[in-house]
């Protein structure tokens, strides 16, 4: 009798799981799933609702809700996302859009959802319109090398970000690069960086850089001045947990003119401690000019990049990268990066530390290891160590 029941309760199992569901049942059983918090009840009726095609605005975000509960800030996004399509002006799933992007580290995003909630709702929230300084960053890197023809080099940098608008935003950064050489006194480079981006969507951003480089040469008693500008293009879109991105920039100097074409795809991998992968491509042509201006170097670079980051702790961000390829005037970092020092990086790799004090504050360290190339007649490889130290500071 024992074992004939057991057949019996697994038969009768699946009659149980494919029950035709009603519009009115699913909307009272989701209803009252979502009023007593049984979030995995409510998930599992909102898929068999699906299976069935049954499927309207309060469902999207009840389950939405379940999943923010759980803290699966990622899928609360897509079933938010979902009820829009039933009602583009819905406050509430704008409003979780909002805070699920906030917890995601999507800012442009909650900025988006922001700016369509109401006036009153937006007045007791936090989040301010137009800021001329929200926020300031700090940033110094000493590079220690093995090359008896090269100094260690230093690079500082101190950045500025303005928020013009919900959708607008502008960062906007000084800097400045030392190195002396065998055959040079004094390489001293300033630059300027200036980036506008804005949120076509909530989750499709366009990026335009403009970057402006000053390189100053000193040959005792002589001082010549080189300089350049690069001009820089991104569109971006996010996916659920995808990231995908396309960029191109032009550099062009009196030492140098280089065209680069990119992809970058990231992706974030269901975990507790968001493990984000990211893997970027690029082909970097380059043409490089001696001082004389008698030789030239001519260079066609494919450049891989493989990064990888979790959340070691609740407030620790660890990253780790490879960067193969020579990056002869390389342009990174939604173009506030431009490597066109003396000697290119053949090889790349480093870790970086964010760690997260309070919501104003961020301090981060990063060490870098690169395999350098000297472009002369020696063709001279020689090992540089990086070291960065920087903060953030959010007003």
């Amino acid at each position: 009798m024992y074992k004939i029941t057991i057949l019996l309760l697994f038969i009768s199992l699946p009659f149980y799981a494919q029950q035709n569901y009603t519009f009115a049942t699913v909307d009272s059983l989701s209803y009252n799933y979502f009023v007593n918090g049984n979030w995995n009840e409510l998930i599992n009726i909102s898929k068999e609702a699906e299976h069935q095609k049954i499927d309207f605005k309060y469902l999207q975000q009840r389950v939405g809700y379940a999943y923010f509960m759980k803290k699966d800030y990622y899928k609360a996004i897509k079933h938010y996302t979902k009820s829009l399509i039933f009602d583009k002006t819905d406050e509430i799933s704008h409003l979780y859009l909002y805070y699920s992007a906030l917890n995601i580290g999507d800012e442009s995003m909650a900025r988006y959802h922001f700016s369509l909630l109401s006036l009153k709702l937006q007045e007791s929230l936090d989040t301010k319109k137009f800021s001329l300084i929200s926020a300031i960053d700090l940033e110094y890197n000493y590079k220690i090398n093995n090359s008896e023809l090269r100094t260690n080099p230093n690079y500082t940098r101190i950045g500025v970000n303005s928020s013009l608008g919900y959708r607008l935003n502008l960062y906007q950064t000084l800097s400045r690069y030392n190195q002396t050489t065998d055959y040079v006194d004094i390489t001293q480079q300033d630059e300027y960086f200036g980036s506008l981006s804005y949120s076509l969507f909530d989750r499709t951003n366009i990026n335009f850089g403009y970057h402006y480089v000053n390189t100053k040469i000193t040959t005792d008693p002589d001082s010549y001045l080189y300089p350049g500008k690069v001009l820089y293009g991104k569109l971006s879109q996010r996916i659920n947990r995808f990231d995908i991105g396309i960029n191109a920039s032009v550099f062009n100097s009196d030492l140098a003119n280089a065209s680069q074409l990119g992809i970058e795809i990231g992706y974030v991998i269901p975990s507790k401690v968001n493990l984000y992968l990211k893997s970027s491509i690029y082909n970097v042509k380059s043409t490089t000019y001696d001082l004389e201006d008698i030789d030239t170097v001519s260079t066609n670079s494919i450049i891989f990049s493989q990064k990888i980051g979790l959340f070691a702790l609740k407030n620790i961000w660890l990253e780790a990268s490879l960067t193969l390829g020579n990056l002869n005037n390389f342009v990174d970092t939604n173009g506030m990066y431009l490597y066109n020092s003396t000697d290119p990086t053949t090889f790349r790799t480093g870790t970086s530390v964010f760690w997260y004090l309070n919501k104003h504050l961020i301090i981060y360290s990063n060490y870098t290891f690169d395999h350098k190339l000297i472009i002369d007649d020696t063709q001279e490889n020689y090992k540089q160590h990086s070291i960065t130290g920087g903060i953030i500071w959010k007003i």
